[in-house]
């Protein structure tokens, strides 16, 4: 089971097809039932950064998938992010921020080149003006505006 929810319609199957329910059984379920609805109101209210910046990203990936909220794609490409580890969403965050800094200062032998054109040879001729950022230092920054942002409510 993913979700509390399903942990709940497994318990009420359950009580309705396996066990003799009984009128305590009854009164225990929806004390539950009425938790989690609290909780997940609750937890919604909490976090309205968090859901501020879920409901804008969703709506730039119907959008890009040029779809919409009823196609899975854009919740699955979100739920893809959220459940990668956040260390490896830093490091890709250092790699593109860097990247990124590379394509402003520096061009490749007299060219302007998108990051992404760029073969390892051209990385390795690339000298930045200013050492490559961190990822500890990207990390306290990152902490920095994110708990900021989480301020802000």
């Amino acid at each position: 089971m993913k979700t509390t929810k399903q942990a709940l319609q497994h318990f009420a199957w359950k009580l309705k097809k396996v066990w003799q329910m009984t009128e305590d059984d009854m009164t225990a379920f929806n004390i539950i039932s009425k938790f989690i609805d609290k909780h997940q109101k609750e937890q919604f209210n909490d976090n309205q950064a968090f859901a501020k910046l879920y409901i804008t990203y969703y709506g730039e990936l119907l959008k890009y998938y040029k779809t919409t909220v009823y196609d899975k794609q854009p919740q699955k490409h979100l739920n893809s992010i959220l459940s990668t580890p956040i260390e490896k969403v830093i490091q890709t965050f250092v790699e593109t921020s860097n990247d990124v800094e590379r394509a402003l200062e520096y061009e490749i032998d007299g060219v302007l080149k998108h990051p992404r054109q760029w073969t390892e040879e051209d990385k390795k001729n690339i000298n930045m003006k200013k050492p490559p950022n961190s990822y500890d230092e990207c990390v306290c920054n990152l902490t920095a505006m994110i708990n900021a942002a989480l301020d802000l409510k």
